[in-house]
């Protein structure tokens, strides 16, 4: 039972990470406010709300599911993870890197997410 609420979190999660790419991508109207994708929320309050949760989530459903055994958890952390990482990869090639600290802090959690994972393949293995 943990187990699957474990893999109904990081689906959730997943889906507000790839809700939130796409709001990005979307093309933002030219507004004053600086509200953009088709969500028309600004960059923080998008990426508290969809990439925080996401990572909340996700970190929730790992703690849940520490002692079970479960490859699919250890692989959707590792999606959420590589979708964080290659999110802000792609935003310092685009934008040049202009927000260092927020670029490297959410890089860093996408590094922790797939941590996750590597530990939670591990504890899959030693059972």
């Amino acid at each position: 039972m943990r187990t699957k609420i474990s893999i109904i979190l990081l689906f959730i999660s997943l889906a507000l990470l790839i809700i939130y790419g796409a709001d990005v991508m979307a093309p933002s109207a030219s507004s004053d406010d600086a509200k953009s994708g088709f969500l028309h929320l600004n960059a923080a309050v998008r990426g508290g709300v969809l990439g925080g949760g996401a990572v909340i989530l996700s970190i929730i459903a790992f703690a849940i599911s520490f002692r079970e055994k479960s490859l699919l958890v250890s692989v959707l952390l590792f999606i959420n993870g590589g979708l964080i990482i290659a999110g802000m990869i792609g935003m310092a090639v685009q934008d040049g890197a202009r927000e260092g600290s927020t670029l490297y802090s959410t890089t860093g959690l996408g590094i922790l997410l797939v941590a996750l994972g590597v530990v939670k393949v591990i504890i899959t293995r030693k059972k």
